[in-house]
């Protein structure tokens, strides 16, 4: 698994090209370019998880306390998922808002995954 706090972390993800290309997309939409995005993720304290192929729901049990939390929050309260395409293997990116203040976290992963967040959140992807 991976944490990225910083918005510009999000262009060393270990994730194929299009499907980066895709989930940047939807991060900067609701912002209008990147720098706004840049600067919301830094005053609300944004945070994205990506869960990878190698991961396992054992191995999410060696996260901190606070990473447990907010991965099973997404899971239990998103405000919404949406599926990346990919030919091989599709992604799903979740959002849930932590805040009044428009603080959140978002869930990356591929759809392949077995692990609870995934199959849970996978029940939820939007059209």
């Amino acid at each position: 698994m991976k944490k990225m706090t910083q918005f510009d972390q999000i262009a060393s993800l270990p994730i194929p090209t299009h499907i980066k290309d895709q989930l940047l997309a939807h991060l900067i939409e609701p912002f209008g370019d990147i720098e706004t995005a840049q600067s919301i993720w830094d005053e609300l304290g944004t945070t994205l998880y990506l869960i990878e192929h190698s991961d396992t729901d054992n191995s999410l049990t060696s996260e901190t306390d606070d990473d447990q939390y907010f991965i099973q929050f997404v899971s239990d309260y998103p405000e919404w998922v949406f599926l990346l395409n990919d030919e091989d293997c599709p992604w799903l990116l979740a959002l849930t808002i932590t805040t009044s203040a428009g603080s959140g976290a978002y869930l990356c992963a591929p759809m392949d995954s077995r692990t609870l967040p995934v199959t849970k959140l996978a029940e939820q992807v939007e059209d």
